[in-house]
């Protein structure tokens, strides 16, 4: 059994290590590598390293609001483009073909109908050599600063200035002005018809391009320089003791950037080695933190494994936005990390996995050190707002204290940085309130985990502890005397747990449902008994045994059929261990002396209790049944019953499973002792006054 043990846990660690491994080189596979900037820096302070000196050619960078001020500036004043066509013609023979058909109405001679088509002729072709130039739609701030278009004719293209031309809005005005120049051509009845028909005859035939100025605009947006200046090898970057300004900022910015992608071959080999290393350490560092501090974690591979894919996730998110624009970083909802572990484990092991997770990531971002600053304290506060968690609406509150903590700490770093206000970027808000709103996704990735590694989260577990669920309610109805037990078990061991420490919503959840396969036979156990006939007085010690036994089965039966999830299904299966039915058993030795009995068939299958929670519900079962069938309360019987019970269950080893300890347990004797006390009101006994007996 020990060698057996011996090669079980040698086969646990060696687990532990492949998925180190295997983590650190997903991780790497999916992570940027980098040659490592050796300096930390940060604008508004001082420069603490020594002297730099550049120990290349490099270029300056420019800053994001250079980039983007030069992109606003070009395309604010940006020229239009416009296309030059001959419409004469065309225009022409249409305005004459309305004449004609207009002035028959005022029946003028054909003398005078040539005479007005010449005239209209004349001022048709004035205003389409001068030009009418099309609408073109643009922002209202460039439509004001246009002083001149291009204009291409004839495959050439040529700068005018845009009041050369006339607009098509004030067509109407300029036919109206020609044609009174011309007054003594026209009769005046016909003047008001002759304008309306040049005015619709005429379009414009300066037409804007839009295509044509979106590809040169494009083109020059394209040809924006990223840099703006040179630093030549050996040229001092920044001395000692210096204060980072903001050029020197961008200088230094440009520096590492360059550093770090100036890698190539054998390089990037060593980077990667160097980079897995550095991952797997903080993978092993984690891992024995979680040994030390929770070993059930520890050797749960199903917990073991959900920790890492939470990091992968996490890191992942966190590159495809890197890969996009690296201005979005503080996008990704990293404090969902500690949410999901806190969700399932305790503040320590969530506070510790997001430590690592951040520190890894921080690897490949720009500005690590302000990176996690940000990250860490938004997840400490992350971590406290869902320390007691009871309603999935709380993720709400969470959010909005994550967005307020990241806003905080951007305000103050500004001043840092710039000593004034003046440089917020309202975009980073908006960033963070982005981030804050992808928190809520929190409560269908807990589902998603828990159907995934088969774990249950605080909330499921408030869930599982209301009394009015379909299963439980049954329970009330089929079985009234089992459920009071379950009630009073829940509230006993939940207390426990919270003395001894552990996880009291699972007891409280597990010790309402330990007993739910007394449903399919209910009568056959006291407590729901009402008259003095039990069945089980008909039967033989081994039936009734039997019967009393199957409703651990009958109970992992129905928790399959209402879903229930395994850590509460774990309960019904342990909560009698491996333990008799002693009443049956012991009555069928005694009846029968001679006899050899079989006592598998009196004994539970088991397991036995394996977690602190499961014993400590199995101890109270036992002594809180028990306890009912005490003659007198008294503070002896019940001390009595408590050390038996719990006595009798160390010999029979059924905690050998369970990470539960003697202190635990002489600590468990007391509470129990005072908890029954309390409920069967056990009072010193008054002593009489023998003068008054007398």
């Amino acid at each position: 059994m020990k060698n057996f043990l011996q090669r079980k846990n040698i086969l646990l660690y060696t687990n532990r290590v492949i998925q180190i491994l295997l983590a650190a080189l997903l991780i790497v596979i999916i992570t940027p590598t980098k040659s490592s900037f050796k300096y930390e820096f940060q604008q508004g302070h001082y420069w603490k390293h020594e002297t730099l000196t550049a120990p290349f050619d490099f270029a300056i960078q420019k800053t994001d609001k250079e980039l983007d001020d030069e992109k606003n500036e070009l395309i604010l004043n940006h020229k239009l483009y416009f296309e030059y066509k001959d419409i004469s013609s065309n225009t022409q023979n249409e305005m004459e073909k309305n004449l004609q058909n207009k002035l028959k109405d005022y029946e003028s001679s054909s003398q005078d109908l040539e005479r007005i088509i010449k005239q209209c002729d004349k001022i048709l072709d004035k205003i389409l050599s001068h030009g009418v130039i099309s609408n073109y739609k643009t922002n209202s701030k460039q439509e004001d600063n246009i002083q001149s278009i291009i204009v291409i004719k004839n495959n050439t293209a040529q700068e005018h200035d845009i009041d050369e031309y006339y607009k098509i809005k004030d067509v109407e005005n300029i036919v109206s002005d020609l044609i009174k120049q011309n007054a003594a051509s026209f009769n005046e009845n016909e003047i008001d018809v002759i304008t309306e028909i040049i005015t619709k005859s005429i379009s414009p035939n300066i037409v804007f391009d839009k295509k044509k100025t979106d590809e040169i605009l494009q083109s020059m947006l394209d040809d924006i320089s990223l840099t703006k200046g040179l630093i030549s090898k050996n040229d001092k970057i920044i001395s000692k003791g210096e204060i980072i300004t903001p050029e020197k900022y961008q200088i230094l910015s440009s520096f590492r950037n360059e550093y770090e992608g100036n890698e190539a071959g054998s390089n990037r080999y060593i980077a990667d080695i160097g980079q897995y290393l550095l991952i797997v350490i903080s993978l092993i560092a984690m891992v024995l933190f979680i040994y030390n501090s929770d070993k059930s974690i520890f050797f749960n591979t199903r917990k073991i494994l959900m920790i890492y894919m939470v990091i992968l996730l996490m890191i992942a998110m966190t590159m495809g936005v890197l890969y996009i624009d690296q201005k979005y970083l503080y996008i990704v909802p990293l404090c969902l990390s500690p949410i999901l572990i806190r969700t399932f484990y305790d503040t320590k092991v969530s506070l510790y996995v997001f430590l690592v997770s951040i520190i890894i990531i921080g690897f490949s971002v720009p500005n690590s050190f302000e990176f996690i600053f940000y990250q860490l304290i938004a997840g400490m506060i992350a971590i406290i707002s869902v320390e007691h968690l009871e309603k999935r609406s709380e993720f709400f509150n969470t959010a909005v204290m994550v967005f307020l903590t990241y806003s905080a700490i951007y305000v103050a770093m500004t001043l840092i940085q710039d000593s004034n206000l003046k440089q917020l970027d309202i975009y980073r808000f908006i960033y963070f309130a982005i981030n804050a709103v992808m928190l809520l996704f929190a409560f269908p990735i807990v589902f998603i985990l828990e159907k995934i590694f088969g774990l249950i989260s605080e909330m499921s577990l408030m869930e599982y502890s209301n009394t009015n669920s379909k299963v439980l309610r049954e329970l009330s109805v089929k079985a009234p005397g089992t459920f009071q037990h379950c009630i009073q078990v829940a509230n006993i061991a939940e207390d426990l747990v919270h003395e001894i420490g552990g996880n009291a919503l699972l007891a409280r959840a597990g010790s309402l449902h330990h007993d739910i396969g007394k449903i399919m036979t209910p009568m056959y156990f006291i407590e729901n008994q009402t008259t003095n006939l039990n069945p089980l007085n008909e039967m033989s010690n081994e039936e009734s045994a039997s019967i009393i036994i199957a409703h651990v089965i009958n109970g992992i039966k129905l928790a399959h059929k209402y879903k229930l999830p395994e850590p509460i299904i774990d309960f019904i299966r342990t909560h009698h261990g491996t333990s008799k039915t002693k009443y049956f058993y012991n009555k069928e030795v005694n009846e029968n002396p001679d006899q050899t009995i079989d006592a598998s068939k009196y004994t539970y299958p088991g397991p036995r209790p394996f977690s602190k929670e499961t014993a400590i519900v199995m101890i109270v079962d036992s002594v809180e049944a028990a306890s009912r069938s005490l003659k007198e309360h008294s503070e002896q019987s019940i001390s009595n019953l408590v050390d038996n019970i719990i006595d009798g269950q160390i010999k029979d080893n059924q905690y050998s499973n369970a990470d539960i300890t003697f202190a635990d347990i002489d600590k468990i004797k007391q509470i129990l002792k005072n908890k029954l006390q309390s409920i069967y009101h056990v009072r010193i006994e008054y002593p009489v006054n023998q003068k008054e007996q007398k």
